[in-house]
């Protein structure tokens, strides 16, 4: 056996061992990404929950029936605190369409939507953020397209643009 020989052998075993490697590199970061997105989800579960239970409480529960049926009538610090509200729910919306695997539970999300803004004050408040531009112009075109009955699909695609 000559060197040459020997060489050639040698950086076949390598090129082997590096397209080896980055097979394995590929798969670990395809698992990684699973369990990211795993965890992301149950975080934003637990967000979910834990802001729930806060406006669950009945001083915060009362605020939110108030608003819903006069948003004018409260005072600065309500306004602050109900729009505060708002924004987490549009947030929760918004970031909710991410996790929606299931065609079939499409309209729920969109029902959903349009539910919460059914009501004049929720709908007032909206209106108001989306005039002072605290509303980005992707989360109303979802909220106004769920709100006028369009299709969850063309909705989805609307939601899901930037990703």
């Amino acid at each position: 056996m000559d060197i040459q020989y020997i060489a050639n052998i040698a950086a076949i075993i390598g090129a082997v061992s590096i397209l080896t490697t980055l097979v394995f590199v590929i798969f670990e970061i395809r698992v990684n990404l699973r369990q990211f997105r795993s965890i992301k989800e149950i975080s934003l579960h637990d967000v979910q929950n834990q802001f729930f239970l806060h406006w669950s409480q009945p001083e915060n529960a009362e605020l939110i029936v108030k608003a819903r049926k006069d948003f004018p009538s409260l005072t600065e610090v309500e306004k602050f605190a109900f729009e505060s509200y708002v924004e987490l729910r549009i947030r929760f919306f918004i970031f909710g369409f991410n996790f929606i695997q299931d065609p079939k539970t499409k309209p729920f999300q969109i029902s959903r939507i349009k539910h919460f803004f059914s009501a004049d004050g929720t709908y007032l408040c909206y209106k108001n953020m989306l005039e002072d531009l605290r509303i980005p112009p992707l989360w109303s075109e979802v909220i106004d397209a769920s709100i006028k009955n369009k299709d969850p699909d063309a909705i989805f695609k609307i939601a899901l643009k930037g990703h």
